[in-house]
């Protein structure tokens, strides 16, 4: 979730609360406690009350941020300001405890920052203060800074083993809320998933039904189409009903593969051609014996594809068993269709049939397999061959 100042959240997801939560609650703890013991160092005249003082200003600035604009994350990245200034500062003070508790509070903002703002950013921040560290360190030893040494009081060891005691509850109070945090995502994650797949399983079973309802009504318009069909005595007129029926059966079929099949965003075109040519065969009651042959390597065809491609394979069988095979005893449908390399499409159907020659050189079956042939941004070429007729088809998108 993107958040800029002046956004409010009214809505935050888990994450986003666990986040705001973890930096507010670490800040006001930070601005008390870096507060008091500032004071407290201030009082004893340790030097150590500089950094806590800045420390417990950064932290009330982060804390305004938090409750007046609730971005965690500038939030974050100003503690990620804060905690490598300390680093410098505390680097170039020396005293007998060493900087046990320093490292302590480095692992205490890294967990944080790794929380809030995710893994680049928290890579970026151990990195910042290593790099810190190491640089500070080679500088001592090549003369160029020197480290100032804090003497050794009372006071110091009671500063020590306190500084211990609180940078020990805060680095442990962001373990348990980051942990806490992580395992509740989880559950809602599974939770969300859970009612996701139900969700979708209820979806998929209206579609199936919706495509079940619609290849029935477009079984009953053409069942009605058959039924006018009889009242037609004009033979043009006749193939016009007949060339109607087979398309509107030819998406009919196109709806019954669909809520038969297991993902609906797909359609099985192998199955699919050979549905449509059985279909087509008993329509125009050939007598001559018909063999087909289909291979393809392209297994399935989105809907989007799928009724304009049908469409074209219609037309093309329809003109096969109406113009081909009637002087011939056997009758031979190919089909070749392969996916190639750059996802694009090529297909070829052939027949062996001699064509009977048409009556017009642009009948409506060959606009609307050169309208669906654009429709897909492909290309078509027939060829009239000794063999038979070829027609090959390019497809340059995947469909």
């Amino acid at each position: 979730m993107k958040q800029k100042i002046g956004e409010h959240i009214e809505n935050p997801d888990y994450i986003d609360k666990a986040r705001y939560d973890v930096s507010r609650n670490l800040f006001i703890l930070l601005a008390v406690i870096l507060g008091l013991v500032g004071i407290l160092n201030l009082a004893q005249r340790d030097i150590n009350y500089i950094p806590l003082l800045f420390g417990t200003g950064i932290s009330l600035m982060c804390l305004g941020i938090l409750l007046r604009w609730r971005n965690y994350k500038l939030a974050a990245y100003m503690g990620m300001i804060m905690a490598f200034g300390l680093t410098i500062y505390n680097m170039c003070i020396t005293s007998n405890y060493g900087h046990f508790v320093d490292f302590l509070w480095i692992m205490v903002i890294a967990i944080y920052i790794f929380f809030v703002l995710g893994n680049t950013w928290g890579v970026i921040n151990l990195f910042l203060n290593i790099g810190a560290v190491m640089v500070v360190l080679y500088l001592v030893r090549v003369g160029i800074v020197e480290q100032v040494e804090k003497p050794f009081t009372n006071f110091s060891q009671f500063n020590f083993i306190l500084n211990c005691i609180i940078s020990g509850s805060v680095f442990t109070y962001i373990t348990i809320k980051v942990l806490n945090a992580l395992r509740k995502t989880e559950k809602a994650i599974k939770e969300a998933n859970t009612e996701l797949v139900r969700s979708n399983h209820e979806k998929t079973i209206m579609l199936k039904e919706i495509h079940h309802r619609v290849k029935n009504n477009l079984q009953v318009i053409t069942s009605l189409l058959r039924l006018q069909l009889h009242e037609v005595e004009d033979e043009e007129s006749r193939h016009h009903f007949n060339n109607s029926i087979n398309r509107v059966s030819a998406m009919a079929i196109i709806h019954e593969k669909m809520y038969q099949s297991e993902a609906l965003s797909r359609i099985d075109l192998e199955s699919y051609l050979n549905t449509l040519i059985d279909d087509l065969i008993s329509s125009y009651a050939v007598n001559t014996d018909i063999k087909t042959s289909i291979t393809s390597n392209v297994q399935h065809i989105s809907p989007e594809s799928i009724v304009p491609l049908a469409l074209i394979f219609n037309e093309l069988i329809s003109n096969s068993l109406e113009h081909a095979f009637k002087q011939i005893p056997t009758g031979i449908i190919n089909v070749d269709i392969k996916r190639n390399e750059d996802r694009s499409i090529t297909m070829h159907y052939s027949d062996n049939g001699v064509w009977v020659k048409p009556q017009k050189d642009a009948s409506f079956g060959n606009e609307l397999i050169e309208s669906f042939v654009e429709q897909l941004d492909g290309t078509c070429k027939r060829e009239v061959l000794e063999s038979g007729t070829h027609y090959y088809f390019e497809f340059p998108k995947q469909l």
